[in-house]
């Protein structure tokens, strides 16, 4: 294996950092066509590292998938045509990289691997604010009418869930501890172009179509203030809920009724912009893909509502 296709180096790690489509770096820094690629003129072909224009990294990319639809036009198939319509808005996801021929298969596995940790930290915060909302408000509203056997266990499970998501910044320390750091220095660091986003969806909301969606690439502003407030709620709620547990046990005392009060409205607020959170990542899409083919089905009676005309 030559030097070129070794994808554990400093330069890899940078580029797949970036929030800037990769493929075109990663292709460069494979190893190109061999002589088995084209064999009428292998000679000429020996190491080419050009763009195939087969339009893979662009049917694979979601961004573009959102704001274009299917792209048919040959010169906008390219690696520096995806970069072009993505600009900063890439989520990092590799698809782009995983799809090129062009790109060695060491390089396409590295890539793949690189934010696993990144993901499963994602997967199990996901499932543990789930799990706690749920467990949370069926203990809150269903206690008093539920068997006492069945009550302990949604007791049993709220409370593991609450340890398993006060230990996930740990465990994300320990999987990934290179993009832990930037996790934190990106949420935490606010500069003039987050208020500027914040303004930008406050005119969407009131003209949305007029006024776009501003920048949804990854850690935006609404991203950051999310898992700003992650970081918030994860301490509290395990503080609240301790005090709830082992603290006090005479329930009608002011300070635990201050405190369970507390601590139900923060989970009511983790709730609401959990929804909202889904709704923005995939609800909204999803509602506007099922509008469109509605739509296009009374219009013309079939259910392909893109157009070819419109690439």
């Amino acid at each position: 294996m030559t030097e070129s296709v070794q994808p554990r180096y400093h330069l890899t790690d940078y580029v797949l950092d970036e929030t800037f489509c990769p493929v075109a770096r990663m292709r460069l820094l494979s190893g190109g066509m061999n002589e088995n690629t084209r064999l009428l003129a292998y000679e000429q072909v020996i190491g080419d590292k050009a763009c195939l224009t087969c339009g893979n990294c662009v049917d694979a990319c979601p961004v573009v998938t959102e704001k274009y639809g299917f792209i048919t036009l040959p010169n906008q198939r390219t690696s520096m045509a995806l970069e072009h319509m993505v600009g900063l808005e890439c989520r990092r996801c590799y698809r782009c990289i995983q799809s090129c021929p062009q790109v060695d298969k060491p390089i396409k596995e590295y890539a793949a691997g690189f934010r696993r940790g990144e993901k499963i930290i994602h997967m199990l915060a996901a499932i543990s604010i789930v799990g706690l909302a749920l467990s949370g408000m069926a203990l809150s509203h269903y206690r008093d009418i539920l068997p006492a056997f069945e009550v302990f266990l949604l007791d049993f499970a709220h409370r593991c869930i609450g340890f398993m998501l006060l230990a996930l910044p740990c465990l994300y320390f320990v999987l990934d501890r290179q993009h832990f750091l930037r996790w934190l220095n990106k949420v935490f660091k606010w500069r003039k172009e987050d208020w500027l986003w914040v303004r930008s969806l406050m005119r969407h909301f009131k003209e949305p179509r007029k006024n776009p969606m501003p920048y949804k690439g990854e850690l935006n502003t609404g991203q950051k203030a999310w898992y700003a407030f992650i970081c918030v709620m994860i301490p509290f709620m395990t503080l609240t809920g301790l005090i709830l547990l082992y603290g006090f046990k005479a329930e009608h005392t002011l300070f635990y009724v201050n405190i369970k009060l507390g601590h139900m409205i923060l989970a009511l607020i983790t709730d609401i912009l959990l929804l909202i959170h889904i709704y923005l990542k995939y609800l909204r899409n999803w509602g506007i893909k099922i509008i469109a083919i509605i739509k296009t089905y009374r219009e013309k009676r079939h259910l392909n509502y893109f157009e070819l005309h419109k690439c």
